[in-house]
């Protein structure tokens, strides 16, 4: 699950930082009071996800199946589930930079936050799932 937790970490990042790159700014376009806060909070938010990425990583990579046949089937998924909140952060913060250079200023706020979903979700998914459907360390 580790090779699985980086792999997708990097593409989270490569495809955020490409998608906000290429996308070209609107002409005419002038930012409001929710683009310059969306500007703020993301900086805030990238640092945010970089500080707590040792715990949302780290539970991550405990979550492998503890069964075989249809329960492991449905450990895995609920495995890369879990494993995916670093490319959830990353695309976040992609996504928003982008959209907020086509003039899309609620959702470029609104999709910011997602990363926090995702880490919400990655905690979910251990405390209830672990030592049932996914592995102990033992």
């Amino acid at each position: 699950m580790f090779l699985y937790i980086v792999l997708s970490a990097l593409a989270g990042i490569i495809v955020g930082a490409v998608y906000a790159i290429r996308t070209k700014k609107q002409e005419g376009l002038t930012y409001g009071k929710l683009d310059k806060a969306g500007r703020i909070t993301n900086v805030l938010l990238s640092i945010v996800y970089v500080c707590i990425s040792p715990l949302y990583l780290f539970l991550g990579a405990l979550c492998r199946p503890a069964h075989d046949g249809l329960l492991g089937i449905l450990g895995w998924i609920v495995s890369i589930i879990a494993a995916s909140a670093a490319m959830i952060c990353a695309l976040g913060i992609g996504f928003s930079i982008a959209w907020r250079k086509q003039g899309k200023s609620k959702k470029s706020f609104a999709v910011q936050f997602a990363g926090f979903a995702g880490i919400a979700l990655t905690l979910l998914i251990f405390f209830v799932f672990y030592g049932n459907l996914l592995a102990t360390l033992n």
